[in-house]
């Protein structure tokens, strides 16, 4: 059963999960529905500071439940006090009653975040989160007199500098000490509360998946959709973790580096209706596509805390607590998938695991450390509740406004570093991070504290000490988050640990299972403290590489999976594959495997030793990429037919409007652009993209050499220099003819730039087969392979072959293959079609469709690609006519799966009415099955 709301219920959804609505000042997590006080032990009322009935400017946390044993309330003032959170409630008896506060004094040599307890109206006299302990605590508060009936309750905040509260606890019993030890806090919060610590339980799943991030969702959606009755246990109130409404951390994979590489499947689906929405995040795309399953049921706000084990090597279940209400839920699986980024899972079970870097000696790899310790990358603050925000959002003011460093936040001397660009002043940076010696799995309040502190650090030195703080002298702080989106912490041992040997060679795995090609990159193990050496340990770029199944599944427990960053990895390899598109990847992965595990009744070892080759191919059926395999799925009878098609392209043609530029690069120095020729035998037209800030109009001369290596720092021959009139403060394309012959030896074009002041030529999202981009000067030049500044020539450079009987030959990816896509003719009108003869008359009830949504941009780019497909129809040949199976309109998609009543027929046609804008139809494959 289902337990997703539609999208139609999306509002009501969240008000259920506890996040507010959303508005200027965006959505943040509360609890929907407040306990009423009452004296469920006679003597005693105790009050969670989430069950306040207003929370006024304190913020409820649920980060650390797990650690510290319930919700708390924050005052997030930024050093101005914030209102008062309110309550009233009902006291049953009148007497003396001694009041408790669990509170934290989180810098215990300053005690910033102090706050009163008002009752009545009238304030205690103890100020509390000023304990001589850093660590949760009960604080005595002295004796009040209740009389029987209404009492008001308030939170005073003080100082606005991240006051916090658990619970305010009265009592008649002068000698009563309330218990300190989180175990003890919990079973005596039921008991005073009439909770009940006995599990409930949630029902017998055949997938369990822990954690709904973007590896989670997908592992989940993955299993569900191959038949598994499936639970995702999401320990927040939305899905997404990092890119979710509450972080808002854009996803980030191989296309960043690898143009033409972006991660498809289940993420490019999601990515396709976040775009189409308008977000930021894919708290809401994910949503969308889990209402959708039958066999899915998702609960939020569980964490689970318990593995129950069959024997030491098999998990029966795991226990989750509410982290709303502390009740606890018992859910029973057969294979079970730890997405929970922190390998939580594995670790209750007694999985094996490493945590922090290893020794070089260990794998041999250069980038290591001499010798192994607990050294992890520090996470970022994340989300205001609008879903993109990092670390501060700022607002500039009519006037200059002074910023003194509150005195428990460091001092930064130097951010001046390679790699390290201020930006604009509204928001902060990604590298605002903290050392990497604090333990961020069982200190993580402390590493998310410890952020707060470098916000302050990082605004302090922009405001008081930096080059830029005439600039920002106007700017205020507004909202520092309190949400850490991590980077890394433990990871689970699987069969094969990657290495960043595999990394950097491109090892193509036989059990591979996704693709890579995000750098080797791991930061800086001082965080923002590290002075001139900048954000990095190190950055190494790596080719496309792969992941293999083996690092999905533990090496000691038989039914455990892991995908996300906890999976088996070097530290130094999480480097390449801890980014979020190639995290959903594994998702994908993880839970496809999961329900072929439970169809056969085998483990995932299994999978691995008998059946990796069904795995690989049923990957690919569902437009995920395994670098070098293609579909050989003997189901697929598509693969038999003849394909012909109404038009083919011969020829593209240069079409400005579809070429996504990505960021201005100055043009403070040489800059060149390599593309290759393809056997081009003449040049007629070069466009080039330019922005200018100049006052006036700048004269750029544009030089064209031929190379016969890419790389080559002296040219073959000189085609000669065109003159370029850029128009002042312009943005745009400028068209050279240029009328050039090609001799045959000559395999690459450079189209040199030089110094131009006030004058960007931005980079692209498009990617030629071959090539880079160059800047600098001769010994002094580097080149950035795949990378290109903006340009386009006619005729247009490529090696694409558009044939119809591409959409049948097994490849979907123009960068594995150029012959992968059919293109209809642009000059034709539509409709075009694609038809399928199967050679004789058979039976099929399901047609799988891949369309072209432009994989050269690093996201999903625009909402609507122009390459895709949008108005479309199915139908198959029948006595003389052609009968409808599908008809499909406002297509975004660039997987579509048909299912309809099984027909029997020799031909299929797809016809397609519209693109998005491109003036040919292009579809990468089609297949079909009887399934």
């Amino acid at each position: 059963m289902k337990r997703v709301l539609s999208y139609a219920q999306l509002s009501i959804l969240l008000a259920l999960c506890g996040i507010a609505a959303h508005s200027q000042d965006g959505m943040f997590f509360a609890k929907p529905h407040r306990a009423e006080v009452g004296m469920v032990v006679d003597g005693f009322l105790y009050i969670d500071a989430e069950d306040f009935a207003e929370y006024g400017g304190w913020r409820m946390d649920t980060q650390f439940v797990h650690l510290m044993g319930s919700p708390y309330l924050m005052a997030t003032g930024i050093g101005t006090p914030v209102d008062d959170a309110k309550t009233t409630f009902s006291n049953p008896e009148t007497g003396t009653y001694h009041v408790w506060v669990r509170a934290r004094n989180w810098v215990k040599a300053f005690a910033p975040g102090r706050f009163q307890v008002n009752i009545n109206g009238t304030p205690l006299d103890k100020e509390f989160g000023a304990a001589d302990t850093d660590q949760w605590t009960w604080e005595y508060g002295g004796v009040v007199e209740l009389d029987k009936g209404s009492v008001a309750l308030a939170l005073h905040d003080l100082t606005g500098y991240y006051g916090r509260c658990d619970a305010i606890l009265l009592t008649t019993d002068a000698a009563y000490t309330p218990p300190e030890c989180k175990k003890a806090v919990c079973e005596e919060r039921a008991r005073l509360l009439g909770l009940s610590m006995e599990p409930a339980l949630a029902g017998d799943f055949d997938v369990i998946v822990v954690g709904g991030g973007p590896a989670g969702t997908p592992a989940a959606l993955a299993a569900a959709r191959r038949g598994a009755k499936t639970a995702l246990i999401q320990n927040r109130p939305t899905l997404g973790g990092n890119a979710s409404v509450e972080c808002g951390v854009g996803l980030q994979g191989a296309g960043w580096h690898h143009p033409g590489w972006r991660e498809t499947g289940i993420i490019e689906e999601a990515g396709r209706i976040r775009m189409a929405r308008g977000d930021h995040h894919y708290s809401y795309a994910f949503q969308e596509l889990c209402e959708a399953e039958e066999n899915l049921s998702v609960f939020f706000n569980q964490h689970v805390f318990d593995a129950i084990m069959e024997n030491e090597a098999q998990i029966k279940g795991v226990n989750a607590v509410s982290t709303l209400t502390g009740a606890i839920t018992e859910y029973h699986g057969t294979i079970f998938i730890d997405c929970t980024g922190d390998g939580w899972l594995g670790y209750f079970a007694g999985a094996e695991y490493r945590y922090g870097r290893e020794a070089r000696s260990e794998f041999n790899e250069s980038l290591a450390p001499e010798k192994a310790d607990d050294i992890t990358m520090s996470g970022c603050l994340m989300g205001d509740g609008l879903g993109n925000l990092t670390a501060f959002r700022a607002e500039k003011t009519d006037a200059p406004v002074p910023f003194t460093r509150p005195p428990w936040a460091g001092e930064i001397t130097t951010l001046e570093s390679p790699g390290r660009n201020f930006g604009s002043f509204d928001r902060g940076l990604w590298w605002m991070e903290h050392p990497g010696d604090i333990n961020n799995i069982w200190e993580a309040e402390e590493a998310r504290d410890e952020l707060i502190k470098v916000t302050f650090s990082y605004w302090d030195y922009i405001k008081n000490r930096s080059r830029v703080k005439e600039e920002a002298e106007n700017y205020a702080l507004v909202t520092i988050p309190i949400m850490n989106a991590k980077r890394e912490s433990r990871r689970l041992v699987g069969d094969y640990i990657m290495t960043q040997q595999d990394c950097e060679a491109g090892r193509m795995f036989t059990d591979r299972i996704t693709h890579t090609g995000w750098p080797m990159d791991i930061h800086h193990v001082e965080g923002i403290y590290s002075g001139a050496e900048g954000s990095f340990d190190f950055q190494t770029d790596v080719p496309i590489g792969s992941v293999p199944f083996r690092s999905l599944y533990s090496k000691t427990i038989n039914n455990l999976m892991m995908a996300g960053r906890c999976g088996s990895f070097s530290r130094i390899a999480l480097g390449s594959v801890r980014v979020m598109s190639t995290l959903a990847t594994l998702g994908q992965a993880a839970g496809t495997a999961a329900a072929m595990c439970v169809a056969k009744e085998i483990t995932p070892r299994d999978i691995y030793q008998n059946h990796i080759q069904e795995l690989q191919q049923t990957l690919l059926k569902y437009d995920q990429t395994l670098p070098g395999i293609k579909n050989e799925d003997l189901e697929d009878l598509a693969r038999s037919a003849t394909v012909t098609a109404s038009t083919t392209l011969s020829q593209d043609v240069m079409d400005l409007d579809a070429i996504s530029i990505t960021r201005p690069i100055p043009l403070n120095m040489t800059r060149a652009v390599v593309i290759p020729t393809a056997e081009l035998k003449k040049l007629d037209i070069v466009a080039l993209f330019f922005e200018s800030t100049a006052p006036v109009s700048r004269q750029l001369a544009v030089h064209i050499e031929g190379l016969k290596e890419a790389t080559q720092l002296e040219a073959e021959m000189s085609f000669g220099t065109w003159p370029v009139e850029v128009a002042a403060t312009s943005k745009g394309w400028v068209q050279l003819p240029v009328d050039i012959a090609i001799p045959s030896d000559i395999a690459f074009l450079r189209f040199r730039l030089p110094k131009t002041p006030d004058i960007s030529w931005p980079t692209m999202s498009k990617s030629y087969f071959a090539g880079g981009r160059t800047y600098g000067d001769g010994e002094a030049t580097t080149y950035r392979r795949d990378e290109f500044y903006a340009i386009a020539t006619t005729p247009v450079i490529s090696d694409a072959i558009y044939e119809p009987e591409n959409v049948v030959n097994g490849w979907t990816r123009l960068k594995e293959n150029p012959a992968s896509l059919w293109a209809s003719d642009s000059a034709a009108a539509f409709p075009q079609w694609l038809e399928l003869d199967f050679g004789n008359a058979i039976e099929f009830n399901t047609v799988y469709l891949t369309f072209d949504t432009d994989l050269s941009t690093q996201i999903t780019g625009a909402a609507y690609p122009k390459e895709c497909v949008k108005d479309y129809e199915l139908s198959f040949w029948k006595d003389g006519e052609w009968i409808p199976l599908a008809a499909i309109t406002g297509n975004y998609q660039r997987h579509r799966i048909h299912r309809f009543d099984t027909v029997t027929a020799q031909k299929l046609r797809l016809t397609i009415h519209a693109t998005h804008g491109s003036p040919s139809a292009r579809v990468y494959e089609i297949r079909a099955y009887n399934e």
